[in-house]
């Protein structure tokens, strides 16, 4: 097979990635009932592959961040000695064969006694045909000398990530125990902040159940604000690691908990807002809009509130602007964020507004053309123009989404609300919904995705990046983002991230993206139009 100049990340995120589809893949054929039911030997099993998973995602991903941080010098001359190396067929073929082997054996994990192997006997067989899979897999990208050398060049960075992936894989165990307590607390904060507002509240203690004559909530474990909690975790450690050069250190790291402690008032407020509109008579706002939508607002609130006051506070920014400065910085990065961060924050408002179906989507809309409007200038001077390939593309990214839609979307006719429109406000809000997906929407992700973050990852001073200068790691990291931005259909979103990323670098010109995005979108817009596909939607 001919070389493919792959790095040493580009190789590891192929690995990343095929490990991930492929226990996806296997997850089919097991039967979980069983396995929850499983005691003894079973139950052991079950819960050291759980433990053991955790573990080894939560070391991969601390490999990756102390690599970048501490060893990135260290690890050019086994990523030299990758891009020179070629992909082993052989070994990708072996690796194929023997996960084709699992499939058998991960039907017969947790089946009891009726199947021809004891369960000990086919424990022990998974273990050495998943180990042997996944070292084919490894040979097959690069040659053992050259993992070698990217071991030994990690150092004692194994020794750190491993004790970070334990605790890491622990806590989430341990954590559970605390879902109940917090509940508990978020539960009497709300009471006593509903009580003055509503003096005839009932509040259950044992059953963390708030209600009225007219409305009722019950603060169950996942309504504690912990799942709020560790999104905040996570940004805020991959900002302040991103962009670590930048912050004062150690008194940057007291936005976590600065951030943490925002987060979980911002879940009791949520909570008492969701009561009080909800007994106010707008139940279908609070059960449908309100409650599904309030907690994204939340988290997004206080990720933009804690990167707003780091960049502009000189006590922990480098960085940041001199107090006295009154006029406004350059800030490139605005005009290919703002769009799509504008429409996100508009659909959050709109979706938490209109309840079970979006009234005001159109708001997406305006907040979107004020953005590009305000941007126009610096917008206007980036290369818009297309050739052939951007419609041929689109329709190929088409194809493929009607293609997953089919296995992950089950058919659905128009919303019962939009029916029951007047046919002046469903035309109107169908012509909103049009020109929001092929019009704006591609224009505002293709800046933030092709345009800022995957020259982005490629080097800070993004603007001086070429599109066709963008490397394989840059562009599969991008791809990677778009997709799981898509929810359920994070693989087709990735594949067509992947193909919206290679037309721009292949054509160094980002309107050939947009327009194969738009491409894509206008053939959807046809579907759920024109053959009431509007699942698709």
């Amino acid at each position: 097979m001919p070389r493919i100049a792959l790095g040493l990340a580009a190789r590891v995120a192929i690995l990343a990635a095929a490990f991930f589809l492929e226990k996806t893949f296997l997850n089919e054929f097991v039967d979980f009932s069983r396995a929850q039911a499983a005691h003894g030997f079973g139950a052991l099993v079950r819960n050291a592959q759980h433990w053991g998973f955790r573990f080894v995602v939560a070391l991969a991903a601390a490999l990756a961040l102390f690599a970048y941080v501490r060893a990135a010098q260290k690890l050019e001359a086994a990523d030299s000695a990758a891009r020179s190396a070629p992909i082993r067929v052989p070994w990708v073929l072996a690796h194929l064969l023997l996960v084709v082997c699992l499939v058998p054996l991960s039907y017969m994990l947790y089946r009891g006694d009726a199947m021809p192997l004891p369960f000990v006997a086919v424990v022990v067989l998974w273990i050495a045909v998943g180990g042997a899979a996944a070292l084919c897999a490894v040979l097959g990208l690069a040659p053992w000398p050259v993992w070698r050398r990217a071991a030994a060049a990690l150092g004692n960075i194994w020794w750190f990530a491993a004790i970070a992936a334990f605790v890491s894989a622990s806590a989430m165990h341990l954590s559970q125990g605390l879902w109940g307590p917090t509940a508990t607390l978020t539960f009497n904060l709300v009471h006593r902040l509903l009580l003055p507002m509503i003096p005839a509240l009932n509040a259950d203690p044992a059953t963390h159940i708030l209600s009225t004559d007219r409305f009722a909530v019950a603060v169950s474990d996942i309504c504690s604000g912990l799942e709020g909690v560790g999104l905040i975790l996570t940004f805020s450690a991959a900002w302040l690691i991103y962009f670590r050069r930048e912050y004062i250190f150690p008194r940057a790291l007291l936005l976590i908990p600065l951030g943490v402690a925002a987060i979980f008032l911002l879940n009791v407020l949520r909570i008492a807002a969701l009561m009080l509109i909800g007994n106010a008579g707008f139940t279908d706002a609070a059960i449908y809009g309100f409650h599904s939508q309030a907690g994204w607002i939340a988290f997004i609130a206080v990720a933009c509130g804690l990167v707003l006051l780091s960049r502009r506070s000189s006590w922990l920014n480098r960085t940041a602007l001199p107090a006295d400065r009154s006029a406004p910085a350059d800030n490139p990065t605005a005009a290919y964020l703002m769009p799509l961060l504008a429409i996100l924050a508009a659909g959050a408002i709109s979706r938490a507004l209109s309840g079970s179906f979006e009234y005001f989507y159109p708001l997406r809309l305006v907040a979107a053309l004020s953005m590009l409007a305000h941007y126009r200038d610096k917008l206007w001077a980036l290369d818009w123009r297309f050739g052939w390939r951007a419609p041929a593309v689109g329709f190929l990214v088409f194809l493929m989404w009607i293609a997953a839609a089919h296995y992950l979307a089950p058919p659905s006719a128009m919303p019962e609300r939009l029916a029951l429109m007047t046919p002046g406000l469903r035309i109107s809000w169908i012509l909103a919904r049009i020109a929001g997906a092929v019009l704006l929407v591609p224009i505002a992700e293709e800046l933030a995705y092709r345009g800022y973050l995957m020259r982005r990852w490629t080097n800070a001073d993004f603007e001086s990046v070429p599109f066709r200068a963008v490397r394989w790691p840059a562009l599969i990291a991008t791809a990677v983002v778009f997709g799981l931005a898509h929810g359920a259909f994070w693989l087709p979103g990735m594949l067509a991230g992947l193909a919206f990323g290679l037309i721009v670098v292949r054509r160094g010109r980002l309107g050939e993206a947009v327009v194969a995005h738009a491409t894509a979108n206008a053939l959807i817009a046809l579907s759920v139009l024109g053959a009431d596909q509007w699942q698709l939607w």
